[in-house]
């Protein structure tokens, strides 16, 4: 499918269609192992990207620099 964000050319349905494919291999795996469809999911690592407040301090200080 050709796509074009600077046309907005089929993005949504590219976005929708990556999700929906993702959805089915995932409820694929999940009726694969049965009962507790979490027992298969890789267990993650928390990132914590810091408060509101970091976030406009990081960006306030970003743009100060560009003038």
């Amino acid at each position: 499918m050709e796509t074009s964000a600077l046309e907005s050319l089929n993005v949504e349905n590219a976005f929708t269609e990556v999700l929906t494919q993702i959805y089915r291999v995932v409820s694929r795996k999940a009726l694969d192992i049965g009962d507790d469809p979490t027992s298969a999911l890789p267990k993650g690592q928390t990132i914590n990207i810091g408060s509101k407040d970091d976030v406009s301090a990081v960006k306030k200080g970003f743009l100060d620099r560009r003038e």
